[in-house]
């Protein structure tokens, strides 16, 4: 417009004037149709669109030879009464100078985006209204980022089986969910602001191990560890636990998100599984090491008979046709040792029978436990005729297998023989108690050691006694067989041994 001035040297000055606002409109006009990220466009008093700049075109579609002219109603979709809507935009910015808001609009295809719109009513110098600028940006990104954003925070809050928050750069909480107030027990109050050490055990916090772990963060991008941490409470949990940097588009650090889970059942859960593991292993290995036992005990029981069987015939011989004292003696002394070695076969072969059987079995029948008593005394008396056997019981009426008891009472009575002073009696007192019967087997002499009485009944118990009387002992199986024995009557058997008071094996039974 400047070189359509004349070109004389006198120029008035509203001339001149008119000549800077004409360069200054073409600047802005020239700035307006070159923006691409703005749709910016004029509409007349009626709404009609009469100029289209490139940034309307991109965002909306439309060339300007397609949307010129049109009502800007054509951007509305259709559930909204545009004519209606569009009309009111133009009345509230006629009074207040301007209209703005966010809301969907449509493209030339069909399509929506999510819009902020300005209107603002443009007027002459006189005040009349000569149309309206409008300008539309497309925020359909900053939208479905917020929405997501959104999501993403009613998805963390809503999130109780972890603990997700964030740390600043230094460590300290500044956001907290639902999963953390129920797994570490603070309130978004309480912990916002702490560091997040508070989450380690005393012993851990003076070690720099939380400043460690946002160092690996921040070099490596995250740090991840199962480990002990502390709830509000004091108490501590196994968790599993995720830190991760956070760097905004520039790549400089703005923070650390922080997950944590309550691995506590989990290691529990596989902490058991090993136990269990470990214990199925030894009951297998103990399971096998005992039918190796009941085997190698049935396979020696029974190799071992048939000789013992020919040296008792063989004994039995030899004393028939032996008158010599000396001979005598020595098949006495192999007659006793075939014995002892048969009785020791036998309780082998019943600890065999009674571990496969699953149990010693008994057969009960009335009896008198007297009786029996008495027979087991005398015969004790015959082959000990040096020593004392004193018998106090009156008539025991019951029910019990007569053979087994026999072989209790005939091994405590033995072993208190065997295991006594020589020069004192060994005393069998028997007596009724209630619904019990109670018979005590009593020795005078060395004592059985306090160490080894809690194990006296268990098998293959033996020698402790016999290495300081100089007394050969058996396979340490007589007294658990007769343990055994006694409570598969129902009843029971104990010890009492000390250098005052001697020592006493006492057997309860039940009366039946």
């Amino acid at each position: 417009m400047a070189s359509a001035l004349p070109q004389s040297p006198l120029v008035r000055p509203d001339d001149s004037q008119n000549v800077k606002v004409s360069e200054a409109e073409e600047r802005f006009r020239l700035l307006v149709e070159t923006v691409r990220d703005y749709a910016i466009f004029i509409l007349d008093p009626t709404g009609h669109i009469s100029t289209w700049n490139a940034g309307a075109e991109r965002i909306k579609g439309y060339k300007a030879s397609e949307i010129i002219g049109q009502h800007f109603s054509v951007f509305y979709p259709p559930e909204v009464r545009a004519t209606d809507k569009c009309q009111l935009e133009l009345e509230i910015a006629k009074c207040e100078g301007r209209f703005e808001e966010e809301g969907w609009r449509l493209r030339k295809d069909g399509s929506r985006f999510w819009a902020s719109v300005t209107i603002t009513t443009l007027r002459n110098p006189n005040g009349s209204l000569v149309g309206f600028a409008k300008v539309t940006r497309d925020l359909s990104e900053r939208r479905q980022a917020e929405e997501e954003a959104q999501r993403f925070r009613l998805l963390v809050d809503s999130v109780k089986d972890y603990a997700i928050f964030i740390l600043d750069p230094t460590g300290l909480v500044s956001t907290w969910n639902a999963g953390a107030e129920r797994i570490k027990g603070y309130k978004a109050s309480e912990i916002i602001g702490q560091h997040f050490s508070v989450f380690y055990p005393m012993a851990i916090r003076p070690t720099g191990k939380c400043e460690q772990e946002l160092e690996i963060a921040t070099r490596d991008g995250r740090f991840e560890e199962e480990g002990c941490r502390v709830r509000k409470d004091g108490s501590q949990f196994w968790a599993n636990v995720t830190i991760t940097a956070l760097r905004n588009p520039d790549g400089a650090l703005i923070g650390f998100a922080k997950v944590t889970q309550d691995l506590t059942k989990r290691r529990e859960a596989e902490e058991n599984q090993r136990a269990l593991a470990v214990q199925k292993a030894a009951l297998a290995e103990q399971a096998r090491i005992q039918e190796f036992q009941e085997r190698f005990l049935a396979i020696l029981g029974h190799d071992l008979r048939n000789p013992l069987a020919s040296i008792e015939m063989g004994t039995t011989i030899l004393r028939r046709q032996a008158s010599d004292p000396t001979q005598m003696r020595i098949l006495d002394r192999m007659g006793s040792s075939s014995r002892r070695m048969t009785r020791m076969i036998e309780q082998i072969l019943e600890l065999t029978r009674s571990r496969l059987a699953g149990g010693l079995k008994i057969a009960p029948e009335p009896m008198d436990l007297r009786d029996t008593l008495m027979a087991i005394v005398d015969e004790l008396r015959t082959a000990h005729p040096a020593c004392t056997i004193v018998l106090r019981c009156p008539s025991l009426p019951g029910t019990w297998d007569r053979d087994r008891l026999e072989q209790v009472f005939s091994n405590l009575i033995g072993n208190a023989i065997d295991h006594g002073e020589a020069s004192k009696p060994v005393t069998v007192e028997a007596r009724v108690d209630g619904q019990a019967v109670e018979v005590a087997v009593h020795n005078e002499g060395e004592p059985i050691p306090s160490d080894i009485q809690p194990t006296l009944f268990d098998p293959f118990r033996r020698g402790e006694r016999d290495s300081r009387t100089a007394k050969t002992g058996g396979l340490g199986l007589g007294l658990y067989i007769s343990r055994e024995l006694v409570v598969a009557h129902g009843g029971g058997i104990d010890v009492r041994s000390n250098p005052a008071e001697g020592t006493t094996f006492r057997v309860t039974l039940p009366v039946r």
